[in-house]
C-alpha cells in the first residue's frame, strides 16, 4: 500500500470526526511518510510500519466519541454504548472481551435498578394498604396493627429510596469506567503505551 491509498482510508475511517481534528490527523501521518521518505525507506514500508489505517482510523473515532464536551460537560451512557460498539468492530478479541462483559455488567445493573425500583414500590404499598378498603385483615390481626404496617412501609420506601441514589452514583461510574476501558483498548490496538 502507498501513501496516498494509506491515507485515504485512513480519511475514510476517521468517519464524521471533525474536519479539524481529521487534517490534525492526516497531518500527523503524512508527516511519518515524508521522515520515512527522507530515511531512505518506500511507501509501502512506511505504511506497514505505520499499521492497518482501517484500525488506526476507528480507534480515533472511539477516542472522539468518548471526550469530554468542551464545556464540562458529561460522558453519557449513549456516547459511551457508541464507543462499545465501534470499539467491537476492531477485532474478534473485543467481541468476547468486551461486549460479553459490557452485556453483563449492564444487566447486573438493570438488576440492581429493578431491586432498588421494586422496594420503593413495595414500600409505598405496604405503607398504603392499612387504609386501601381491601386491607382491613391487617388492621383485624393482633400482630399486624395499622402504626406497624404504615412504619413498615415508609421504612421499606426510605430503603427503596436510599437505593436510587446509590444506584444513581453507581450507574455514573459504571458508565465512566467502561468509557476509559475502551479509550485504553483503542490505545493498545493502535499500538500506543
Amino acid at each position: 500500500m502507498n501513501r496516498e491509498q494509506f491515507l485515504s482510508q485512513l480519511r475514510l475511517n476517521l468517519g464524521n470526526m471533525p474536519d479539524a481534528d481529521k487534517q490534525d490527523i492526516l497531518f500527523d501521518y503524512e508527516e511519518h511518510f515524508r521522515i520515512g521518505l527522507t530515511d531512505g525507506k518506500s511507501e509501502e514500508q512506511i505504511a506497514e510500519s505505520l499499521g492497518n489505517p482501517r484500525v488506526i482510523g476507528n480507534s480515533y473515532r472511539i477516542d472522539a466519541m468518548l471526550s469530554l464536551p468542551k464545556e464540562g460537560g458529561d460522558i453519557t451512557a449513549a456516547s459511551v454504548s457508541r464507543a462499545v460498539f465501534a470499539s467491537i468492530s476492531l477485532t474478534f478479541f473485543n467481541i468476547i472481551f468486551v461486549l460479553g462483559p459490557f452485556f453483563g455488567l449492564l444487566g447486573v445493573l438493570f438488576g440492581m435498578w429493578a431491586t432498588a425500583v421494586s422496594l420503593t414500590l413495595a414500600g409505598v404499598g405496604l405503607a398504603v394498604s392499612p387504609i386501601w378498603p381491601g386491607a382491613i385483615q391487617f388492621i383485624a390481626n393482633p400482630l399486624l396493627n395499622g402504626a406497624f404496617v404504615l412504619f413498615s412501609g415508609i421504612g421499606i420506601a426510605a430503603l427503596g429510596v436510599l437505593a436510587s441514589i446509590g444506584m444513581s452514583v453507581l450507574t455514573k461510574w459504571f458508565f465512566i469506567g467502561v468509557a476509559v476501558y475502551v479509550k485504553f483498548n483503542a490505545r493498545i490496538i493502535r499500538g500506543e503505551k
